[in-house]
């Protein structure tokens, strides 16, 4: 079997990625007049753009501000993902222009330590099935939400590395708009992939 199909806190405890995390909430939260012109990034979900991270526009703070944070330190390799108003965007970061950037509550990083590609992830994340699944397990009277907790429960299939590599190519050559919202469509690769039935009962 070419395939796991894990959840994202399953895929943590195995190895393949650091439990993900997003900005600061409440009172620890940077206020816009805590911006600066020059600084360490300050990323919210707009600044999500094309698959990369918009370094130009978005907003900054300074190091010492960002250091009295308690979490959401990006780095180069990231794998981004909105999930707060507006979810489902996705970016690499890369070519941070500081030794980190700083996420607001709107966006998760997904840092990935072993068998696991990052455009790979990014490619998955943008697949109609898992964006169907992340607008159903999300909630929210206004503003479409899904936090940490309920993201660990997001299935994640992983296949072998040279799949993941087919498969990135793949997506990236296509319009996704073409296929309904199941995993199968998108998966050209050589072995079987779970059906859309079994990841509906994850």
């Amino acid at each position: 079997m070419n395939w796991q199909v894990l959840t994202v806190g399953e895929a943590v405890v195995r190895g393949y990625l650091e439990k993900p995390l997003d900005g600061n909430h409440g009172e620890k939260h940077p206020k816009a007049e805590e911006y600066v012109k020059n600084g360490i990034p300050f990323i919210m979900a707009n600044d999500l753009k094309d698959g990369t991270v918009d370094f130009k526009h978005c907003s900054f703070i300074t190091e010492n501000r960002a250091k009295k944070l308690d979490k959401g330190f990006a780095k180069d390799g990231d794998v981004l993902l909105t999930h707060k108003g507006t979810i489902g965007i996705t970016a690499i970061m890369k070519k941070l222009p500081s030794k980190f950037a700083m996420l607001t509550p709107q966006v998760t990083y997904y840092r990935i330590y072993n068998g696991l590609t990052q455009e790979y992830l990014k490619c998955y994340f943008e697949t109609d099935y898992f964006q169907k699944v992340l607008r159903m397990r999300s909630s929210g009277a206004t503003r479409a939400y899904i936090g940490i907790t309920k993201q660990l429960e997001l299935p994640v299939m992983i296949p072998n590395i040279g799949n993941q590599a087919s498969f990135s190519r793949f997506i990236n050559s296509i319009d996704k708009s073409k296929f309904p919202a199941t995993p199968s469509p998108l998966m050209p690769c050589q072995g079987a992939a779970p059906s859309a039935r079994d990841l509906s009962k994850m």
